[in-house]
């Protein structure tokens, strides 16, 4: 999309969010930023369209991790990066097949007014999570369809921005499921405690039957360190996606 394009949704998200003038701009720059570092390495604006879901995941992490700092200004610059590069994939990619496409799809999307309804509804559906982050940024299709290109990118960039510039304090349910877990592991620990005694035997059985059975001792040892292992990973392991929950509210 035209730099132009990206700061009329910004400034409609802004809207929406009642920013002050300081914030506004923060985001503002943030939206115009790839385009002016593209410009200014004297590269063609487009070639940081197809740039990776995950990669803008990244982006999108930095900003949380700004946000739950309290640091607002820095917040929304890298939001405004992020759905930079979500609103370009909205349109239909700038190869050279499909360049001169593009380029009309992007001039015609200019002329048209941006949908606020998109807008509210993108922050209707938004849930403060990294999941849904992820599967918003996956489900994105570039569309020839102006229209269409730019409601998606609207109603994707709220969603987004609905994610992200939210509570930072974590619902009730999570806190439940953290402190469970808190549990678990001190139980986990408790019970390791009064079982070490059994890789301990091992060890020292190991190490004194070396002289005489090495088969046998390399064997006690190798169970030794098998067990403590098991032990440590079973007390430090956790669900991936609930860790990355309790991230995304500053509780790892």
């Amino acid at each position: 999309m035209k730099t132009e394009t990206h700061v009329v949704i910004g400034r409609a998200i802004s809207r929406y969010l009642h920013l002050d003038p300081r914030l506004e701009k923060c985001f503002i720059r943030g939206l115009k930023k790839p385009d002016l570092k593209a410009k200014r390495r004297g590269r063609r604006v487009y070639r940081h369209h197809g740039i990776y879901p995950k990669s803008i995941m990244h982006i999108v992490w930095s900003a949380r991790r700004a946000y739950l700092a309290r640091d607002y200004e820095k917040a929304l610059e890298i939001l405004g990066v992020a759905l930079h590069y979500l609103q370009d994939k909205c349109v239909i990619g700038a190869r050279k097949s499909s360049r001169r496409i593009h380029n009309r799809v992007e001039r015609e999307i200019a002329s048209l007014e941006i949908p606020v309804d998109a807008i509210r509804e993108g922050f209707d559906r938004a849930e403060c999570s990294p999941l849904f982050v992820r599967t918003v940024l996956y489900s994105i299709k570039p569309s020839t369809n102006p229209a269409e290109a730019l409601r998606n990118a609207c109603l994707y960039s709220a969603m987004i921005t609905g994610a992200v510039y939210n509570s930072s304090q974590p619902p009730r349910e999570l806190l439940e499921i953290l402190e469970k877990i808190k549990m678990e592991k001190m139980e986990r620990k408790k019970k390791m405690k009064k079982i070490v005694w059994i890789p301990i035997t091992l060890l020292i059985v190991g190490l004194a039957l070396i002289p005489i059975q090495p088969l046998v001792s390399t064997t006690l040892l190798a169970l030794s360190l098998i067990y403590l292992l098991l032990s440590l990973i079973s007390i430090h392991t956790t669900n991936p996606q609930l860790h990355e929950q309790l991230a995304w509210y500053g509780l790892e």
